[in-house]
């Protein structure tokens, strides 16, 4: 909206200067013309004064002459005085100019002529028709321009944060009703998607939920073959079966308990990571510069806030392959991680090039995780040493490994003296 009102600023006052422009070429050239006229009446009247025609007769008449208003004669008898006075052009009009030629009779001064004229302006009443025409239209582009900007620029300034809006889940504030002939289809169209997705965002929690209450439901039949072994176990242990047959029951028992509980524990494996086996990526490309970028964007000022310190190190930008928007989700995800498991010091983002592949190194102070550790952290549902007292569910960098190999990637962590690295590997 602000550029377009400069763009309405800036025609008023490209027109104004022009219509400006206008008068003064106009006038210009009326004044350059009413010049060569003015001596061209007076060419004409010295040339029969000069043939002898009495001045009587050379006196200029209103309806003959245009510019040309008055004629004077001073002989060569004249006194100093008189002559000094009628070069002085006194007599003469004041909204009048005048000039002066010589008059010969016989190759001899016989006089002076003073010829008094007026230079008129340019003819008022047409500048002022064009002035009133040039300033019409002026006002129609400029009603135009303001037609633009109140009936298609305004309502289209208030929609473009609705498709981010909804790409962001935000689904729940609903539009409100345009009276926009532009757009008021398309306000219908996107306000009956965001419904849509609203009804499919509230039939995948109810789904969730189901399959959270499934997961409960398996983890609480675990305690009983978990109690039926212990109990057979503890049993056989302290030789409470005096015979073989009883002590063999015991143990097939037990045996069957540890295949129900694996069949349960395969249920709640299957009904906790399904939704993460079928992750989708989207192919495609973007540029280095754009995810980096976005990146910094989005922690700079929270980091700042937690007095942790975020480098990024120099990159040659370059066209990447993958999807962006999941791989921002990595990226999140990592510097969450060295925020919540960290020392709270510095995070830093370098990059680098190897076997034809872009490598992201991201790096926090803090203590490493043990090296027995290190087989198991991309592992669902596994948390470290380090993640006692704080939240989570071990399933993040699960997902980082699960989408970076969608996307022809890979992930690496290894333990520094004092922090931890992960290393992301991308194509190009």
């Amino acid at each position: 909206m602000k550029a377009f009102n400069r763009l309405m600023l800036w025609a008023l006052l490209l027109g104004l200067t022009f219509i400006a422009a206008l008068n003064g070429y106009v006038s210009y050239r009326e004044t350059g013309t009413a010049g060569k006229a003015y001596r061209i009446e007076i060419n004409r009247i010295y040339d029969q004064a000069e043939r002898g025609i009495p001045l009587e007769e050379l006196l200029p008449d209103q309806n003959r002459y245009t510019y040309v208003k008055d004629l004077s004669w001073i002989g060569k008898e004249a006194g100093p005085e008189e002559v000094q006075r009628f070069f002085a052009g006194i007599g003469v009009g004041d909204a009048n100019e005048f000039t002066v030629k010589p008059l010969y009779a016989d190759q001899q001064i016989a006089g002076y002529l003073r010829f008094s004229y007026r230079m008129p302006g340019p003819d008022v009443h047409a500048l002022l028709v064009l002035n009133l025409f040039l300033l019409a239209a002026l006002g129609a582009v400029m009603v135009l321009l303001f037609y633009i900007r109140k009936q298609i620029l305004r309502p289209f300034h208030t929609l473009q944060e609705l498709p981010y809006e909804l790409s962001r889940g935000q689904l729940s504030i609903g539009m409100k009703e345009h009276r926009s002939r532009y757009f008021g289809r398309f306000v219908w169209g996107l306000d009956l998607l965001r419904q849509t997705l609203d009804a499919q965002k509230e039939t995948n929690l109810r789904l969730e939920k189901d399959r959270q209450t499934l997961i409960a439901s398996l983890s609480h039949e675990l305690k009983t073959p978990v109690a039926t072994i212990r109990l057979y176990a503890s049993a056989l242990a302290d030789g409470l079966y005096d015979s073989e047959v009883k002590r063999q029951s015991a143990t097939r028992l037990i045996g069957q308990q540890a295949e129900h509980m694996e069949q349960l524990i395969g249920g709640i494996i299957t009904a906790s990571v399904s939704s993460l086996q079928n992750i989708e990526v989207a192919p495609g490309e973007f540029y280095l510069s754009g995810l980096v970028g976005k990146v910094i964007r989005n922690h700079k000022e929270r980091l700042e806030l937690l007095k942790v310190e975020l480098t990024a190190g120099a990159y040659q930008d370059k066209l990447l392959l993958g999807d962006e928007e999941r791989l921002h989700e990595v990226l999140n995800n990592l510097i969450e991680n060295a925020i919540k498991y960290g020392d709270g010091r510095s995070i830093s983002i370098t990059f680098r090039e190897e076997d034809y592949r872009q490598l992201i190194v991201i790096e926090n102070s803090g203590e490493p995780l043990l090296l027995s550790e290190l087989p198991h952290i991309f592992t669902s549902f596994w948390r470290g040493s380090n993640a006692d007292g704080k939240p989570g569910n071990g399933l993040g960098l699960f997902i980082c490994k699960q989408l970076l190999q969608k996307m022809g990637g890979d992930i690496f962590a290894e333990p520094l003296e004092r922090g931890m690295r992960f290393v992301l590997v991308l194509r190009y």
